[in-house]
C-alpha cells in the first residue's frame, strides 16, 4: 500500500508538470503586456530588468527565468541596477520586491535576485516559504562578474537557481506506472487539485478575517494616544513680547539663539522673541495647570487597568475566526477597558509633555526660552544668510524662497499625476513646471510633441530610447517644431554607425553631417567633455575651447576628472570668463556651509554660479527647494532641485543670458545641457559625461539637514506601484506578496 501512495504522489507530481507545461505562452507573448511598476527610478521590466545595460543576451535570460517560472511556479526577478540607492544592497532589494509586488500572497514563494554594481553585491532575498541556498546562488556569479562578464555571472545565477529549485521538487525515480495506478494518479490529482483549491480559499477567508479583527483592535487601541489639544504646547504657556518693534541685523540674532551660552545682546533676543523664533514660557503656570489630578494620582487603578488591556487585546485576536459573536463581545469588553484607562494615559502624557517643556525651556535674559521650529529653519539656512542685513530681510528672503520652492513642488506634483509612468516621469515633470504658466497649457504642447515623435520617430523606440524624455528636451529648448528635424539627424547619425545615444546627442546638438559629426567629435575627445557640451561651446564664442581650458586649470586645485570638465564647460558656455570660477566658488562655498558637499554639489555650484540674484542666494533657493522636494510625494525628484532653484528654461528663454532660445537644433540653453546629461545617459554602462556624478547619491543624503526636518523619499509614488498584474497566459502575475526577508548574498 506505501509504494502505491508513493507512485501515486509522483504521478501527480507529472501531471501537474504536464499541466503547466500546457499552459505556459511563449516569452515574448506575455512579456508584451508587461506593467509591474517602478520604485526610486528602477523601472520593472519583466522577470529580467537590466538598468544597467550590461546583459549581452537578456533575451536568453528573459527566457530562461520564464521557463523557470513555468515549470516551478515561483515567482521570479532578477535585477541589474547601477547603484542601491545610497542603501544597503540587502534592504534596497527587499524594498523593491515588496514594492513591485513580486510574489504570492497566498503561497509565498517569491525570489528576487539583485546585482548592485557599485556596490559591487549580489543579494538574493525571497519570501517564507521558499527554501534556496541563497548565499550558493549569489556566489555562483563571483568569478563571472570579477572578469567583467555579466552575462556569463547572470546564466550562472539563473542555472544555479534553476538547480535549487529542482533540488527542493525532486522525488525519487521509479519503474513503470502500471494502468491502474496511473488512473489512480489521475484522480489522485485532480482530487489533490480540488482540495489545494479549497485549502487556498480557505486560508484567504481566515486572512481576510484576521486582518479584519486586528484592524478593529488596532482602533480601539489607537484611542489611548492622547489627541494634540490635549497635550500641552509652549505656545499655550507663552507670554507675549513687548509691543514695540525691536529691529536687529541678522547675524546677532544667530548669536541670541544659541541659548546654551550667555548673551549680552537681549535686544537681539528681544528682537527673535518678536518675530516668533523663539518663545518664552511661563513656566510656573506651565507646572501647576499639568499637574496630574489628585484622584489619579492617589489610585494604582493604572497599572490593573494597563495589564488588563493588554490581556483582553491579546483574547480578542484569539476568538475562533468563525466566531463572530464572541469576538464582537471581546471587542467590547476591550473598548470599555480604553476608556477607563485613557484619563490615565492624557494625565501622564501631560505631565510628560509639561516637565520636558519646563527642563527645555532655557533661562535667559527675557525669561524660561525655547525655540520654536521656526527657529530651526531658520538656523539651518543661517550660513547663507547675509550677517549684515536685518532679521526682517533675512525672514522675508526664506519665506520666499520657502513659497517659490512649494508653489514649483505643486507644479511638479500636478503634472506628474498626468504624465504616464515610466523612469523619465520626475524628469518630464521637472522640465515642464518652467515651460509655461499654465500647467495644462504646457502638458499640452508636451503631448503634441512626444506624438510627433512617437508617428514621426520609428527607429527612436526601435532603438530603445525614451521618447518622453527627448520630447521634453526639444519642448524645453524651443524646438518642439523640428521634430522632423532631429529625426533626420538621428537618423543621419544612426546610418553612419553611431549608437542610439551618440545618435541622440548629435541630433540634439544639430550635427547634421559627417564631417560635422567628425569635427565635433574630435574636439570633445581633445578637450575629455561630451558632445553636447563641446557643440554648445563652440557656437557661443571662437574662443570656447581656449576659454574651457582656462577654467580647468583654474579649477585644477578645487575638483578633478568627470567633475572639473562638466563644471569648465557649462562655465565656459554660460558665464563670462573673468568671473565664472569666483562665482562658482562663492556658490559651492555657500552650499558647503548648508551640509551639501560631493561632485552632486560642485556641479550644483555650476547653477548658483549663474545664478540672476547671486550664488549666496541662490544657495536659500536650493535649500529651500530640496526640503520642498523631500517633502512631496514624487519619488527620486530631488535630484532636480538645482533646476529647479533655478530659473530654469521658462518660457522658451535662456536661463544665462535671459534672451530667447532659438528655434534650432543645437542652439542649447546650458540649463538644457544639464537636464540632458541626467536623463539621457542615467543606466548607461559607458560615460557620457554625466554619469559620474549622476551616480554620486549626495543629493540623496540625510533629508532632516534640510528645512523642517522631512525624511526618506515622498510616500505616496512607491505604493503606487506594487501589485501589478502581468498579462498574458497561464501566469497571472506578481500579486504584491510582501513578506519578502533578507536572503544571502555576496561581493565579488
Amino acid at each position: 500500500m506505501r509504494d502505491h501512495i508513493v507512485k501515486l504522489f509522483m504521478t501527480t507530481g507529472l501531471v501537474a508538470a504536464a499541466l503547466a507545461g500546457s499552459l505556459a505562452l511563449p516569452a515574448g507573448a506575455r512579456q508584451a503586456e508587461i506593467e509591474c511598476g517602478e520604485y526610486l527610478g528602477v523601472v520593472c521590466q519583466g522577470y529580467f530588468t537590466d538598468e544597467a545595460g550590461v546583459a549581452t543576451d537578456p533575451a536568453s535570460i528573459e527566457d530562461a527565468i520564464d521557463r523557470l517560472v513555468t515549470r516551478y511556479g515561483n515567482p521570479i526577478a532578477v535585477v541589474v541596477v547601477t547603484d542601491s540607492r545610497g542603501r544597503d544592497p540587502e534592504v534596497f532589494a527587499v524594498e523593491l520586491a515588496n514594492e513591485w509586488g513580486v510574489g504570492d500572497p497566498a503561497a509565498e514563494n517569491g525570489i528576487l535576485v539583485l546585482v548592485s554594481l557599485d556596490e559591487r553585491r549580489t543579494e538574493v532575498v525571497v519570501q517564507d516559504n521558499v527554501d534556496v541556498p541563497s548565499d550558493v546562488i549569489a556566489g555562483s556569479a563571483r568569478s563571472f562578474f570579477s572578469a567583467g562578464d555579466f552575462q556569463g555571472g547572470l546564466n550562472a545565477i539563473v542555472g544555479t537557481l534553476e538547480q535549487a529549485l529542482a533540488g527542493n521538487l525532486a522525488q525519487p525515480e521509479t519503474p513503470g506506472i502500471s494502468g491502474p495506478v496511473l488512473l489512480a494518479g489521475l484522480i489522485g490529482a485532480l482530487l489533490l487539485g480540488f482540495g489545494a483549491v479549497v485549502y487556498v480559499k480557505r486560508r484567504a477567508r481566515i486572512s481576510a478575517a484576521d486582518r479584519r479583527r486586528s484592524a478593529l483592535v488596532d482602533a480601539e487601541l489607537s484611542r489611548l494616544e492622547p489627541s494634540g489639544d490635549e497635550v500641552p504646547s509652549p505656545r499655550q504657556f507663552a507670554v507675549s513680547p513687548p509691543i514695540e518693534t525691536v529691529p536687529a541685523p541678522t547675524g546677532a540674532v544667530v548669536v541670541s539663539l544659541d541659548l546654551g551660552r550667555p548673551s549680552s545682546d537681549e535686544t537681539a533676543l528681544v528682537a527673535a522673541w518678536q518675530r516668533e523664533l523663539v518663545l518664552v514660557v511661563d513656566r510656573d503656570r506651565l507646572i501647576a495647570e499639568t499637574r496630574e489630578p489628585l484622584e489619579l494620582r492617589i489610585s494604582d487603578e493604572r497599572s490593573i487597568l494597563e495589564g488588563a488591556v493588554q490581556t483582553s487585546a491579546s483574547d480578542a485576536l484569539q476568538v475562533p475566526w468563525r466566531d463572530d459573536e464572541a469576538f464582537d463581545v471581546s471587542l467590547a469588553s476591550l473598548g470599555r477597558l480604553v476608556d477607563s484607562l485613557r484619563p490615565h494615559r492624557v494625565a501622564a502624557a501631560r505631565r510628560r509633555m509639561a516637565d520636558t517643556l519646563a527642563s527645555n525651556a532655557v533661562d535667559t535674559a527675557v525669561g524660561p526660552t525655547v525655540l520654536t521650529r521656526r527657529a530651526e529653519e531658520f538656523l539651518r539656512a543661517a550660513p547663507a544668510l547675509d550677517p549684515d542685513s536685518s532679521i526682517d530681510e533675512s525672514l522675508g528672503e526664506l519665506e520666499r524662497a520657502g513659497s517659490k520652492a512649494q508653489q514649483k513642488v505643486e507644479r511638479l506634483e500636478r503634472l506628474y499625476e498626468n504624465l504616464p509612468s515610466n523612469a523619465a516621469r520626475p524628469a518630464v515633470a521637472a522640465a515642464l513646471a518652467d515651460i509655461d504658466d499654465d500647467l495644462d497649457a504646457a502638458a499640452a504642447r508636451y503631448e503634441i510633441t512626444r506624438n510627433k515623435l512617437d508617428d514621426a520617430g520609428e527607429s527612436l523606440t526601435a532603438d530603445g530610447l525614451d521618447t518622453a524624455a527627448i520630447a521634453a528636451l526639444l519642448l524645453m529648448n524651443n524646438d518642439a517644431d523640428n521634430v522632423a528635424g532631429f529625426v533626420a539627424a538621428y537618423s543621419a547619425s544612426r546610418d553612419l554607425g553611431y549608437t542610439p545615444q551618440e545618435s541622440v546627442e548629435h541630433a540634439l546638438s544639430g550635427l547634421m553631417t559627417a564631417g560635422e559629426i567628425k569635427r565635433i567629435r574630435t574636439e570633445a575627445s581633445k578637450l575629455g567633455i561630451p558632445v553636447s557640451i563641446t557643440s554648445a561651446l563652440l557656437r557661443r564664442r571662437d574662443d570656447g575651447p581656449e576659454v574651457y581650458r582656462a577654467i580647468l586649470d583654474e579649477l585644477a586645485g578645487e575638483v578633478s576628472g568627470d567633475t572639473a570638465r562638466t563644471i569648465a564647460g557649462v562655465l565656459a558656455v554660460s558665464l563670462e570668463p573673468s568671473q565664472a570660477v569666483r562665482r562658482w566658488l562663492e556658490a559651492r562655498r555657500a552650499l558647503a556651509a548648508l551640509g551639501l558637499t560631493g561632485s552632486y554639489a560642485d556641479v550644483a555650484a555650476a547653477f548658483g554660479a549663474s545664478h540672476a540674484e547671486g550664488p549666496r542666494a541662490f544657495a536659500v533657493a536650493y535649500a529651500a527647494q530640496r526640503q520642498a522636494l523631500a517633502d512631496s510625494s514624487i519619488d527620486d525628484a530631488d535630484r532636480f532641485a538645482p533646476e529647479l532653484a533655478h530659473d530654469g528654461t521658462g518660457r522658451s528663454t535662456d536661463s544665462w543670458t535671459g534672451e530667447p532660445i532659438p528655434s534650432r537644433l543645437g542652439a542649447f540653453d546650458p540649463f538644457t545641457l544639464f537636464y540632458y546629461h541626467w536623463v539621457i545617459t542615467r543606466g548607461h554602462a559607458g560615460s557620457y559625461g554625466w554619469e559620474p556624478i549622476y551616480r554620486d547619491r549626495s543629493w540623496s543624503g540625510d533629508r532632516s539637514s534640510w528645512w523642517g526636518g522631512g525624511g526618506g523619499f515622498g510616500s505616496s509614488g512607491g505604493s503606487s506601484w506594487g501589485g501589478s498584474s502581468w498579462g498574458g497566459g497561464g501566469f497571472s502575475g506578481w500579486s504584491g506578496g510582501g513578506g519578502f526577508s533578507g536572503g544571502g548574498g555576496g561581493s565579488w
